[in-house]
């Protein structure tokens, strides 16, 4: 007998940003929808039929007319949810078919068994991770650690996390880029953000995709420059 899937609550919204996400953007959303009806996916300025393919699963397709990057488009993704659809919690997710939407439950639950404001989803760093990423992912958890004075964060790349509105409140980011998960850490960090993790699959398709070790690199400047700033 086939279980029936359990569906998120109705406060809890998906945000999920893509960029020519053509191959995989059709099924992701399929697959999460199996678990909600309430997702947004942000087009950030795609050049090929990313929009059109999300357009054919659901109804909350924003568009970005030209890249702006992955934290402009969370942004855009967090302000609907929160300000215009009453959510209460949001969920972010990539569009690439690297996060498992089994796993939502375990957002909710984990706040459910908490005092968390925000729940970090944070991959196994196992042999399927690429080397290069395996240490700086390591090493900016410890950098963070370091000059916030803060409570480690493991993962901070990984871009499976969620927060409730109370968070989103005092962590709206100003990075565009990449750069938006490196700052949500530094910011959770610097206003003493209470947030818990999650143990999340590993999963990885296109190992030239994401980010670089330029991308990672600037992280570890941005870093610096968000503990002088904030």
């Amino acid at each position: 007998m086939k279980t029936k899937t359990k569906k998120l609550p109705r406060d809890v919204w998906i945000v999920m940003p893509g960029l020519n996400e053509e191959k995989y953007v059709g099924s992701v959303l399929q697959k999460v929808s199996a678990y909600t009806p309430n997702i947004i996916f942000i087009d950030d300025g795609s050049s090929d039929a990313t929009f059109s393919e999300a357009k054919k699963s659901i109804s909350h397709v924003l568009r970005h007319r030209v890249n702006m990057g992955k934290g402009a488009a969370l942004k855009t993704g967090c302000d609907y949810a929160f300000d215009e659809l009453g959510a209460n919690t949001v969920i972010m997710m990539d569009s690439d078919d690297q996060h498992n939407p089994a796993e939502l439950q375990s957002f909710v639950k984990a706040f459910a068994s908490s005092e968390a404001e925000i729940v970090f989803g944070t991959r196994r760093l196992s042999g399927d991770m690429p080397g290069f990423k395996r240490f700086f992912n390591q090493l900016a958890s410890h950098l963070v650690q370091v000059l916030f004075q803060s409570p480690f964060i493991p993962d901070i790349p990984s871009g499976y996390k969620a927060l409730n509105k109370k968070a989103y409140k005092k962590l709206r980011w100003n990075a565009l880029g990449y750069q938006v998960e490196m700052e949500i850490a530094c910011r959770v960090s610097k206003y003493r953000i209470p947030f818990t993790t999650i143990t999340i699959d590993t999963i990885y398709h296109d190992h030239d995709k994401g980010m670089t070790i330029l991308n990672t690199l600037d992280f570890l400047h941005n870093i610096l420059w968000w503990r002088i700033t904030l």
